[in-house]
């Protein structure tokens, strides 16, 4: 038996959702009104989430909550109904958050929200879409792969333990990885701080607007810039890494410490590395 309800939310509210003896899973369903540039918060874990934009001044909530696998029924059952979605706020800021039991059941959101606004993300367990949005975005991931698509802004990400692909990536990015796996970056735009921890990544079609660092432990690094993009680079590496290019550009070496500019120089492009390869072309 699946129960369901659809809630418009004017005011502060919380909601608890009862589950009828015998429901398996349960479904939830508000709509809340935000702003644009207002601050859209989401925390949960375990289960999936999909959220994109629209050219709406509200928030579209869906959730389903689903019973654990690996337990019994009765238990299954005592951790779905003890699983439930807050959601705070309008107008300005909200906030949704899902709220868990003993037992944590897996939550799948699906949500739409205004293109613009601020966005903040605390993900831990839960694959995650997140498509089409320009703002500041503050993305904190933990043991889920993420599947970014035109984002603009302030962008920064930590991720520990998941993967990571970004598609029309624009604006001040910043990015942590953290034993970060099968991490592929395409068509990004902007200035870089990267830092990759026990990580290896790819980005292709790569425009450096802004200075930029990229720093490597224990992971290898291919980056593909634009064609005529003009760039000071600087490579610091220890022994135990290795730098290559097929860039149009004469490095002067200092001990391990590599130099040159790229179509007359530009922004300058910092790479540190250790125990790590690096590779540098255009497309």
């Amino acid at each position: 038996m699946l129960r369901q309800c659809r809630v418009a939310v004017s005011l502060l509210l919380v909601f608890l959702w009862p589950v009828p003896g015998g429901a398996q899973d349960k479904t939830f369903e508000a709509v809340v009104s935000l702003e644009p540039l207002g601050r859209l918060a989401l925390e949960t874990g375990r289960g999936t989430v999909r959220l994109t934009s629209w050219d709406r001044a509200t928030v579209d909530i869906q959730a389903r909550i689903s019973a654990p696998t690996a337990v019994d029924g009765d238990e299954a059952q005592r951790s779905v109904d003890g699983t439930i979605i807050e959601v705070r706020g309008r107008r300005r800021s909200v906030r949704i958050r899902s709220v868990y039991s003993a037992l944590p059941a897996p939550v799948h959101y699906e949500i739409h929200a205004p293109r613009h606004l601020d966005l903040d993300l605390t993900i831990d367990r839960s694959d995650t879409l997140l498509d089409g949005f320009e703002g500041r975005l503050l993305l904190q991931f933990y043991g889920s792969d993420l599947t970014a698509n035109d984002l603009t802004g302030t962008i920064v990400l930590d991720l520990g333990r998941g993967a990571f692909h970004g598609i029309d990536l624009s604006g001040a990015i910043s990015l942590g990885l953290d034993r970060g796996q099968s991490v592929v970056l395409e068509r990004v735009r902007g200035s870089l701080q990267f830092d990759l921890d026990r990580t290896s990544a790819t980005m292709r079609e790569v425009q450096i607007d802004g200075d930029s660092l990229i720093g490597i432990d224990r992971g290898d690094l291919e980056l593909q810039l634009i064609p005529g993009q003009a760039l000071t680079i600087e490579a610091d590496v220890t022994d135990r890494s290795d730098v290559s290019s097929d860039l149009p550009v004469t490095f002067r070496r200092g001990g391990r410490r590599l130099q040159g500019s790229l179509n007359g120089g530009g922004p300058s492009l910092k790479i540190t590395a250790d125990r790590g390869s690096i590779q540098l072309d255009t497309n």
